[in-house]
């Protein structure tokens, strides 16, 4: 978690992308990663794969996941990441569900196409990316068109 954290986190309020890495906000980032889970990993060669999710805000109990991969470069820090997808909030037992089939298909190479919100024919599953956000890989953030 600590790999990923300040990505999949919230940045403290006025920060660049960059000064997330800064170390004084390591405290910072220690709660973030509290309030996050790991759903599942998987490791194939080269390639981790991760599924996290947290507390949405909500007036009802709910989640949100986000699925993704990275590489380690030859110094253990990331050399490519990438979050492929982030779930509607959901009551976790539907979640818990969806996520799965999700990050089943995206161990296994397979399209998410038919799971995007345009796609799936009124049933929630992936909220981004869609029509107009995007995950910039070279950034490693999501960005709006």
């Amino acid at each position: 978690m600590w790999k990923i954290i300040r990505y999949v986190g919230r940045a403290p309020d006025g920060l660049t992308f960059d000064e997330r890495f800064y170390a004084p906000y390591d405290s910072f980032y220690i709660e973030q990663a509290r309030q996050y889970k790991f759903d599942a990993y998987f490791k194939d060669g080269a390639t981790h794969y991760f599924l996290v999710s947290r507390r949405a805000p909500s007036l009802v109990d709910k989640r949100v996941a986000i699925g993704g991969k990275f590489l380690l470069g030859a110094d253990n820090t990331i050399s490519r990441y990438e979050e492929i997808f982030r779930t509607w909030k959901m009551i976790p037992d539907t979640l818990a569900k969806r996520e799965m089939i999700l990050f089943d298909k995206l161990v296994q190479g397979e399209a998410l196409d038919s799971y995007l919100t345009k796609n799936s024919g009124g049933v929630e599953y992936i909220e981004f990316p869609d029509e107009r956000t995007y995950f910039d890989k070279d950034a490693r953030q999501w960005k709006t068109k």
